[in-house]
C-alpha cells in the first residue's frame, strides 16, 4: 500500500471520531482564517477540509469554500456538517460550498484561478519529498495576488517537541503530524512571508503564517 491509500484509510478510520479528538485544534485555525483577511467573495480552497470546520467558518464569512480531502469518510462527515447548515441557511451553503475528492498533488483546478489556499494541520502530513509539489501546486492555481494560509506543527529542540517526535516515529498512524521547519519550507518553495503567529498546543509550537507568491 503507498502513503497515500495508507493516509486515506487511517482517516477513513478516523472520520467518525475525528472532531471528538481534534476539537483543541479548531481555534487554531480560525486564527490562520482571520489572519488570509478574506474579502466578501473570495474563492478560497482548503487542502485537508477533514470535517468541515474551516469551510463552514469560511461560509460564514462569505467565502466561496471548497474543500478537498483525500479521506471519502473525512468528507462524508463535512457532507452531514453541510447539510444541516444548509438547512439552516439554505442560499448561503448551496452557493458558497463545495466538497470535492482529490490528490492535493494534482489539483483539480485552474492555473490562477484561486484567491486564497489554506492547510490547517495538513502541510506536514505530507511525506518530506511531497511538500515541494504541494506547494508548487499551491502557486499554480493561486491568483497573482493570493494568499496562502498554514496553520502547522513546528519544528523546535525542545524536550517537549523531541517527546513527540518520538512518538511519531514509532506510532505515525495515530502521532501522524510530523513538526517542519515551516518558514523555511514556503520560502525554498518561492513564497514570502507576510505575517507569522506563534502558538502552543498542548506545550508543542505552532506556527500560523500567511504567505504570498513571491
Amino acid at each position: 500500500m503507498n502513503p497515500h491509500d495508507t493516509t486515506r484509510a487511517n482517516y477513513d478510520r478516523l472520520s467518525r471520531w475525528y472532531d471528538w479528538f481534534a476539537g483543541s485544534e479548531k481555534h487554531y485555525a480560525e486564527t490562520g482564517l482571520r489572519l488570509l483577511d478574506l474579502k466578501p467573495g473570495a474563492h478560497v480552497l482548503e487542502i485537508g477540509c477533514g470535517t468541515g470546520h474551516a469551510l463552514r467558518w469560511l461560509s460564514d464569512a462569505g467565502a466561496r469554500a471548497v474543500g478537498l480531502d483525500l479521506s471519502a469518510g473525512m468528507l462524508a462527515r463535512a457532507r452531514q456538517a453541510v447539510s444541516r447548515r444548509r438547512r439552516e441557511h439554505a442560499e448561503q451553503l448551496e452557493e458558497w460550498v463545495e466538497l470535492c475528492q482529490g490528490d492535493a498533488l494534482h489539483l483539480p483546478f485552474k492555473s490562477s484561478s484561486i484567491n486564497a489556499v489554506f492547510l490547517s494541520f495538513t502541510l506536514e502530513l505530507f511525506p518530506e519529498s511531497d511538500i515541494p509539489l504541494l506547494l508548487a501546486e499551491c502557486r499554480r492555481v493561486l491568483r497573482w495576488d493570493g494568499r496562502l494560509g498554514v496553520v502547522a506543527l513546528a519544528k523546535e529542540n525542545t524536550r517537549m517537541a523531541q517527546l513527540y517526535e518520538w512518538f511519531h516515529a514509532r506510532w505515525p498512524q495515530v502521532v501522524d503530524c510530523r513538526p517542519i521547519y515551516v518558514h523555511a519550507v514556503l520560502i525554498r518553495a518561492g513564497f514570502e512571508i507576510r505575517e507569522a503567529r506563534r502558538m502552543v498546543l498542548w506545550g508543542l509550537p505552532v506556527e500560523v503564517v500567511t504567505a504570498t507568491p513571491s
